[in-house]
C-alpha cells in the first residue's frame, strides 16, 4: 500500500445557485442549504470526515441527492440540486469557466488520501505487474502536487 494522492475537498455551488458569485459568505450562510453528497459520506466510510464536518457545523439542510460517482455529484451540484464537496483539483477547470463557485471555509474542509493497494502475496499477470511498476515509477518521479496537476 502506498499513498498516491492527497485530495483537498472544498464546498461548491453551481452557477444557478443563489449563492453563486457572492463574496463575504460565512459558514452560517450555508447551514440551511440542501446538500449533494457522496454515498461514502457517512460515518465509518471513506468520506466520513465530511459527515463529521456537517454535523459539527450544524448543517440543517437535507441531503437531496447522493452518488458514488464523482462526476455525478459534480453534475448534480452544477444542476443546482444543492451545494456539495468536491476535490479542488478536479473542479479547477469548472471554476475557471465559472460553472462552480467556491464556498466557505476558505481553507477547504478536509484532505483525503488516495492509496494504491495491491495484495503483495498474490501472483500478478504481466499486465498487472506492468501497471504496478508504472504507478511506482510515477510516484517516485512526481510529487503529490505534480500528480494533482499543480
Amino acid at each position: 500500500m502506498r499513498s498516491f494522492l492527497r485530495q483537498r475537498y472544498a464546498m461548491y455551488c453551481g452557477r444557478h445557485h443563489r449563492l453563486f458569485g457572492r463574496t463575504s459568505l460565512t459558514m452560517e450562510d450555508l447551514l440551511a442549504e440542501n446538500f449533494v453528497s457522496f454515498t461514502s459520506d457517512q460515518i465509518g466510510d471513506s468520506l466520513s470526515p465530511l459527515t463529521v464536518f456537517r454535523d459539527q457545523k450544524g448543517f440543517t439542510g437535507r441531503i437531496v441527492a447522493s452518488s458514488s460517482s464523482l462526476d455525478e455529484v459534480r453534475r448534480l451540484i452544477f444542476a443546482d440540486y444543492g451545494i456539495g464537496c468536491l476535490p479542488e483539483h478536479i473542479v479547477r477547470d469548472d471554476r475557471a469557466r465559472q460553472r462552480l463557485w467556491r464556498l466557505p471555509p476558505d481553507d477547504g474542509l478536509i484532505d483525503v488520501e488516495v492509496f494504491l493497494l495491491w495484495h503483495r502475496a498474490r501472483r500478478m499477470n504481466a499486465a498487472e505487474q506492468a501497471f504496478l511498476d508504472a504507478m511506482e515509477r510515477c510516484m517516485r518521479r512526481y510529487s503529490f502536487a505534480q500528480r494533482l496537476g499543480n
